[in-house]
Parts: structure tokens; sequence; C-alpha cells
């Protein structure tokens, strides 16, 4: 009886760790798929295939103030085409007063990027109302700049992991990514800050090479970009993926409608739209059919009247 009751309640606690496992305990070299899963009610949908874990960072700050992130990629040909990070400072909402001031800077004030109109940011949109704020921005990411930022030294140390990850494993690193980049925190939410990004080679997402590597010489550049179409076509293209991204974000942190961004522009329906109208159009279809076919039986449409219009109801 002791026996079975130890097995009882080893399949219990090993279920109950499955259940509610995160991904933030991914070590370097581990792997993802499908989603990246927060908690138990936040999971990010990933694209498809592997990510692999190439970088960590976490620290206890103090005063129950937590920090960590993780940098996760998808290889081809010892080229790491996509990449994806995830990022979370914890544990704030005691220390509000002190941090608002804080985050604000590092996202509304920071010198290289951040949430501010950039000479070279394709597309920036943001809400910001107190403490809150939800922010994307997408661009073309010089990669050798991003890992050695000369002119800021001290962001270097970030980046510190993945150039020991690209030396110790002989990664051919490429020049560029289209880049996405968002940042969410709420204390009416949670009392977490957020951010992730992500990146996709040119070459990977539109089987497009580069004619400049560095990002202010780049044909995609918004100085720049009106003189290359086909760059300006694949930037409009990745704004469109990066705007679904965020809606996918937005989902992800459970945002209130009121701090959501309206990227109608680039995404014609929004999802909640389409669930909402998925029944209605099917049933205003069916009454249109149906109308018509009442029409045709009391002679009010010819044959050909009817087969007209019930081709245009059902394109």
């Amino acid at each position: 009886m002791k026996n079975f009751l130890k097995k009882i309640i080893t399949i219990l606690f090993l279920l109950n760790t499955n259940l509610f496992a995160t991904d933030w305990g991914t070590q370097e070299g581990e792997s993802i798929s499908g989603y990246f899963k927060s908690n138990k009610k936040m999971s990010f949908p990933l694209e498809k295939g592997e990510w692999i874990a190439i970088d960590k960072y976490s620290e206890s700050v103090g005063w129950g103030i937590g920090v960590e992130q993780i940098t996760f990629v998808q290889m081809e040909n010892n080229i790491p085409v996509k990449t994806f990070e995830v990022a979370r400072a914890t544990g704030l909402s005691k220390w509000q007063a002190y941090l608002t001031s804080a985050i604000y800077g590092a996202v509304f004030n920071s010198k290289e990027d951040g949430c501010k109109k950039r000479q070279h940011y394709n597309y920036l949109n943001f809400y910001k109302k107190g403490n809150a704020h939800n922010c994307m921005a997408v661009s073309i990411l010089d990669v050798q700049r991003a890992l050695n930022p000369s002119d800021y030294d001290s962001d270097a140390i970030f980046t510190l992991g993945i150039r020991n990850w690209v030396e110790k494993d002989k990664v051919d690193l490429p020049k560029n990514y289209l880049w996405y980049w968002s940042s969410y925190v709420s204390m009416a939410v949670r009392s977490e800050w957020h951010l992730i990004s992500y990146g996709v080679t040119p070459e990977k997402f539109a089987n497009y090479k580069p004619k400049f590597s560095q990002r202010d010489s780049s044909e995609f550049h918004p100085d720049k970009i009106d003189n290359y179409p086909e760059a300006k076509k694949i930037m409009k293209k990745w704004i469109k993926k990066s705007a679904q991204m965020h809606k996918d974000f937005e989902d992800y942190q459970k945002m209130k409608n009121s701090q959501r961004l309206d990227l109608s522009e680039h995404i014609a329906i929004k999802l909640k739209e389409k669930k909402i109208n998925r029944v209605d159009t099917s049933n205003n279809i069916t009454n249109e059919l149906r109308k018509l076919n009442e029409m045709f039986k009391s002679g009010i449409l010819t044959e050909e009247e009817f087969i007209k219009a019930k081709k245009k109801v059902l394109n």
C-alpha cells in the first residue's frame, strides 16, 4: 500500500510540475517550440520549428525585484536565421513610485533605440498614460552594431553572452535582421515589465540578399527605401507581420482594450472581429440566398438575374 501511495504522489507531483512549468526555466542549449509559456495563463505563440536558448540572464536585484532575459534562435546551416528574445522585471508594485521614472527613462529616453522617434525606424506606435505604456517599433537591425555597441559601451555587457556563443560555436552571423521590438508595463494589470523582440534575416523572410549591411546605409533605411522598390515591398510586408505579432503580444499580456494599439492600417481585419462576425456573416449569406430564391420562385428575378445575384452574394 505504501509503495502504491508513493507512486500516486510521484505521478501527481510530476503532473503538477508539467502543467505549471514555465519556459523561464529554459537553460542554455535547451529548446522550446509552439509557445513561450510565461505562466499557466500567459503563452506567446512562436513560429514553427525548434527554438534553441543561446543566452540567459537572471538576477535578483533585491527588495523582491527580479529581472530575467532569454535569447532563442532558429538555426539553418550554422546561421541563426531567426531570433526571439523575451525579458521581464517582476515585483515592481512596492517600489512603483521609484521605478516608474526609471522604466520611463529606459523606454522613452534611451540613447539608441527604445520607444522614441528614430531616423532609422520604419514604424513606431505606442500608448502612454501614467505609469503604463505599450510600445512597438520596426526597423532593420545591423547585427554587428547591435552586438558591439561602441557608441554606448555600458550596454555591451548585455550582448556578452551572445558574443561568447558566436565565438564558441563558430556561428556564421547574418549581416542584418528585419527587426520587431515591443515593451509593456501597467501596474493596473500586473506588477511586471515585459519586453520581446523578434528578428529574421531578409534572406529567410523574403529570399532577398541585402545590398548594404550597415544600418544607416541600408536600402531598408527610411531615408533610402524609396529608391529600392523591392526593399520597400519587403518592409511593408514585415511591418504587417510585426503588427500581427504585436497583437499576439497584447493578447499574451492580457492588456486592457484601452491600452491596445490601433494597427488596423496594417491588419485589415482584427482577429476578435473575425470571431464575432463569422457567425453574423454566415447568417447574412443564408438570409440573402433565401430572399433571392423566393424572388426567383415568385418571378421577380429571371433565372439569369438569379444566378448572377447568387454569385455576387457567395463571392
